[in-house]
C-alpha cells in the first residue's frame, strides 16, 4: 500500500512539473498567423522560411495582433511601393510639424507676411546699394574718361576702384537675384502649408 501511494505521488510530481514546463514554454512565445500554398490560414509558433516574405501577423497566445508583417515585393513594383512608404512617412512628420507650428490659418498667414516683409526689406537695400555702386561707378568711369581725353596714363587707384565697383554690382545683382528667388519659394512654401493645414484639419 505504501509503494503504491509512493509511486501515485511521483508520478503527480512528474506530471505537474511538465505541466509547469509546458506553460511557462508556451507563455515566452508568440503566435505566428499565415497563409499557406493552399490559402489555409495557419497558427504556429514558428514561420517556415518560405512563407516569411509573403507576409504574415505576430499574434499574442490571447489572441491579440501584436504586429503585421507586410508582404515583401521585388523588383520595380517592390521599389515603388518602398517610395511611397517612404514618401507617406515624410508627408506624417511633415503634417505633425505643420500642427505644431500653427493653431490655425490665420497664424500661417500672419507668418508669411512677416518673412516676406523681411524678404521685400532685404531686396530694397541691396537695390539701394546697387544703385550707389552704379553712380560711384559712373563718377569713376567719366573721370577715366576725361583723364584720357587728356591724353594722360589712368591711375592705378583708380583703375582699382572702377574693377571693384565692376565686381560689387554684380556680386550685388546676384544677391537681389536670390532674395527674389527665396521670396517666390517662401511664398509658395507658405500658401502650401495653408493648403495642406485646411486639408488635415478639416
Amino acid at each position: 500500500m505504501r509503494n503504491l501511494l509512493l509511486v501515485l505521488i511521483t508520478c503527480s510530481s512528474l506530471l505537474l512539473s511538465g505541466l509547469v514546463a509546458a506553460q511557462n514554454k508556451t507563455t515566452s512565445k508568440v503566435i505566428y498567423r499565415y497563409k499557406n500554398n493552399q490559402g489555409i490560414t495557419v497558427l504556429d509558433s514558428n514561420i517556415p522560411p518560405e512563407y516569411v516574405n509573403k507576409g504574415y501577423e505576430i499574434v499574442s497566445l490571447s489572441g491579440k495582433v501584436i504586429k503585421v508583417i507586410a508582404p515583401v515585393t521585388e523588383g520595380a513594383e517592390g521599389e515603388r511601393l518602398y517610395r511611397e512608404k517612404l514618401e507617406r512617412e515624410v508627408r506624417e512628420r511633415e503634417d505633425i510639424q505643420l500642427r505644431r507650428s500653427y493653431s490655425n490659418v490665420g497664424d500661417i498667414d500672419a507668418a508669411k507676411t512677416r518673412n516676406l516683409e523681411s524678404l521685400r526689406g532685404n531686396i530694397s537695400i541691396l537695390q539701394a546699394n546697387l544703385t550707389s555702386a552704379r553712380t560711384r561707378l559712373q563718377n569713376y568711369q567719366s573721370q577715366a574718361a576725361a583723364i584720357e581725353r587728356a591724353g594722360r596714363q589712368l591711375p592705378e587707384d583708380l583703375l582699382k576702384n572702377i574693377n571693384n565697383l565692376v565686381q560689387e554690382e554684380k556680386d550685388i545683382q546676384v544677391q537681389i537675384q536670390q532674395r527674389e528667388e527665396e521670396y517666390k519659394t517662401v511664398e509658395q512654401k507658405f500658401d502650401a502649408d495653408r493648403k495642406r493645414f485646411v486639408e488635415i484639419t478639416q
